[in-house]
């Protein structure tokens, strides 16, 4: 009991205390009683006040904590009993409440702790939650960063593809496009009617141009002697000394020189006027330019700047151009002739295929006869190249014309600028940059039996990556032989030899024109052969009631049918009667001379082959071994893709690039090598003719600027052409 209890008892002894000191009333019983605790000794009961006759009492043992002091009779002895029982309730209760609180207070405490317990593992549970889910959210977002890499690098790669293909589409749609539009200006007329015009033409110009060049040569010496003591030269026609005589002179040779040419320098003129301005334009402009600056020099003699017209450099121009004409014509003219000499062409394409995802150059009839004519007449590379170059030049010769002429303050030193710089705005270079390749390449391909339709289509075969190859292209005829016939005893060489070229003639394969004529020519027998079939390796079908196998080793190995290995240089097909190897043939397939040749020459045009064929004894492995060439130079489809290549159909809708009078993959290779020479040759001179203008153009005006008339005399501008003439005429020289 706590130190308030005790406090309580000890009020109530004192309170108790005032209670007299009798027999009926003992303190200390009620004390140990309300503690507790037994007293010493039980309280008797006192005697009634009646007149009945006492009973005797039993004495009863006092127990420890149960017994209880009776209760008095008398009103102070029952309120101070009641006061007491009272005052130990309260205290009991007190006590009991206060033993209940600090057990509500432990158990709180102990509710508490568990409760923290329990968030702080809830918390702790919760923290290693979170960082498991953060880790397994960032290996996610790592797995689907690569994933997204993984997906836009593929993307990356189809789209390229794509795009690849796309532009590829695009220049076939925008090439179509163009000769669709091209062919409505176009007239055809008959070949034959065709080859005698243009020989006749360049014929014609030929003459022409020479006697131009003769023009040009006198006009440089009228233009050079005046400066050299050396050179003997009439006073009536020095320019220094008789000006008027001098420069008429040369405005004389001019004018007869256009006359001469008088169709090229109409067209210049009129190809500006029909929107199609051509590389002749210029020749026509440089040549006005100069009969004005002949007329200026006449009409203000001390304008000053040159006192010597620029008349022989413009002759030279026309005479280049006169040239080029003639070139072209006479390389129509054999291309013509070509068309005129076969009966049956076979046209080359240049067509791309949208299953393997490049461009191929293929054989294939001639669908349409004025088709090639169509692109023969068609505008040509540098055609289209002056349609952007011209009216470039023209522009900027006289934008710098106005501006070096007024400069100096002489409005009438316009045509002397316009004259020079158009003097050196189409180099002979630029304008000699396709007809003499053109005739050269003409000239052999017709040599070749064959004839290519200009630059242009020259330029898509050039774009080819690989080349179709027929069985005949790779051995043509004579080229396959028997050798020998190893019987195995079942049935009889002869037997033999008809079964197998039944299977193959059957097929279709060039192989079977050869064992159907040693048939013939051994006078053997000849069998009829039912569903045959070709397959990996070989052909199947049935002669008689028979199945019959014919393959190489490899198809052997396949059905479980033992063999031996075949010879160097040497291709053994094996037949197979019954599931019985009945015999062997061996075939001797011989390169020739023309095919090794051709096959070289691919292989220096860093071009890939494409065998369509159906012979199962060529593969890329066996090209690639007879003709010495590189691993991996040879391609071969599955059966599916030969039979698409080998479509009649296959490059109809596309331009015809070519065309071959003769069979074999030498035409085929002469072609394509000329086709590679000539668009190379014309691109180079364009490039250098192009550079050569605009730079000349652009060094004239400056020293016109700046006055320098001492740096612009004739003989410099006829050096500065040439000079830029002979790396043109090497490249040209490479076409031959």
């Amino acid at each position: 009991m706590d130190r308030k209890d005790d406090m309580d008892l000890e009020s109530l002894k004192n309170m108790l205390s005032d209670v007299p000191d009798t027999d009926e009333f003992d303190l200390d019983s009620i004390i140990a009683e309300v503690s507790g605790q037994a007293p010493a000794k039980a309280a008797e009961p006192m005697p009634k006040a009646s007149a009945e006759p006492e009973k005797p009492v039993e004495p009863q043992p006092a127990p420890a904590a149960e017994t209880k002091a009776e209760e008095p009779k008398t009103a102070p002895r029952n309120k101070k009993d009641k006061t007491a029982k009272k005052a130990a309730e309260t205290a009991a209760a007190e006590h009991e409440s206060v033993e209940e609180a600090r057990e509500a207070r432990i158990a709180a405490r102990e509710q508490k702790m568990e409760e923290r317990e329990r968030r702080t593992a809830q918390k702790i549970a919760e923290r290693q939650a979170r960082r498991e889910a953060k880790l397994a959210e960032k290996e996610a977002a790592e797995k689907a960063a690569e994933q997204q890499e993984i997906v836009e690098e593929a993307a990356a790669e189809e789209a390229s593809r794509k795009a690849s293909i796309s532009r590829k589409q695009a220049r076939a749609a925008r090439i179509a496009a163009d000769q669709a539009e091209e062919e409505e200006d176009i007239k055809l007329v008959d070949p034959e009617v065709a080859m005698h015009a243009a020989r006749r033409r360049s014929g014609i110009l030929s003459f022409r141009s020479l006697l131009v060049l003769i023009l040009a040569a006198a006009a440089a010496y009228l233009s050079f002697a005046p400066s050299f003591e050396a050179l003997p030269l009439p006073v009536v026609l020095d320019i220094l000394q008789n000006p008027t005589i001098g420069i008429g002179a040369l405005a004389a040779l001019q004018i007869l020189a256009l006359l001469i040419g008088i169709d090229v320098f109409g067209n210049g003129f009129s190809s500006l006027l029909h929107g199609r301005p051509a590389r002749g334009t210029l020749v026509s402009f440089a040549a006005l330019a100069s009969l004005l600056h002949c007329a200026s020099l006449l009409v203000f003699p001390d304008q000053g700047g040159v006192a010597v017209p620029y008349t022989a450099v413009s002759i030279l121009l026309l005479y280049a151009e006169m040239r080029e004409a003639r070139g072209r014509s006479l390389a129509q003219a054999r291309s013509y002739r070509a068309v005129c000499e076969a009966e049956q062409p076979l046209a080359v394409y240049s067509h791309y295929d949208s299953e393997i995802d490049a461009c191929n150059a293929v054989k294939c009839p001639l669908y349409d006869a004025s088709s090639f004519l169509t692109e023969i007449e068609r505008p040509d590379t540098v055609d289209r190249f002056s349609l952007i170059y011209t009216p470039i030049a023209l522009a900027l010769a006289i934008v710098l014309s106005l501006v070096a002429s007024f400069n100096c303050g002489e409005p009438v030193r316009f045509f002397w600028a316009f004259s020079a710089i158009l003097s050196v705005s189409a180099p002979v270079g630029l304008l000699c940059a396709f007809g003499a390749s053109y005739k050269n390449t003409a000239s052999r391909l017709l040599r070749s039996g064959a004839a290519i339709a200009g630059a242009r289509q020259a330029n898509l075969l050039r774009g080819t990556e690989k080349v179709m190859l027929l069985e005949n292209d790779l051995f043509p005829t004579g080229s396959i032989e028997l050798e020998a016939i190893d019987n195995l005893g079942r049935i009889t060489d002869e037997q033999i030899l008809g079964c197998a070229a039944a299977l193959t003639e059957s097929a279709g394969l060039e192989l079977g024109r050869v064992l159907t004529d040693t048939t013939k020519e051994r006078f053997g027998i000849t069998f009829t052969a039912r569903d045959v079939r070709l397959v990996e390796g070989g052909v199947t079908g049935a002669v008689g009631t028979s199945r019959i196998v014919l393959g190489t080793a490899a198809l052997m190995v396949k059905m479980g049918i033992p063999i031996e290995s075949g010879h160097k240089g040497q291709i053994n097909m094996y037949l197979v009667v019954d599931n019985a190897l009945a015999g062997v043939l061996t075939m001797r397939y011989q390169t020739t001379k023309n095919t090794y040749k051709a096959m070289r020459l691919m292989r220096r045009m860093h071009m890939n082959a494409v065998l369509a064929v159906r012979d199962f004894n060529i593969s890329p492995a066996m090209v690639e071994e007879e003709f010495d060439l590189r691993h991996g130079f040879a391609d071969q489809p599955d059966p599916a893709g030969v039979d698409r290549l080998l479509n009649p159909n296959y490059a109809k809708g596309d331009a015809p690039a070519a065309i071959l009078t003769r069979e074999g993959a030498g035409p085929f290779m002469q072609v394509l090598r000329g086709a590679d020479k000539l668009a190379g040759a014309v691109r180079s001179a364009l490039t250098l003719g192009t550079f050569a203008g605009l730079l000349g153009m652009l060094i004239v005006f400056y020293l016109l600027y700046q006055n320098a008339a001492d740096a612009l005399p004739v003989m410099n501008i006829l050096l500065y052409q040439l000079i830029w003439y002979i790396p043109v005429f090497i490249i040209t020289q490479q076409t031959r």
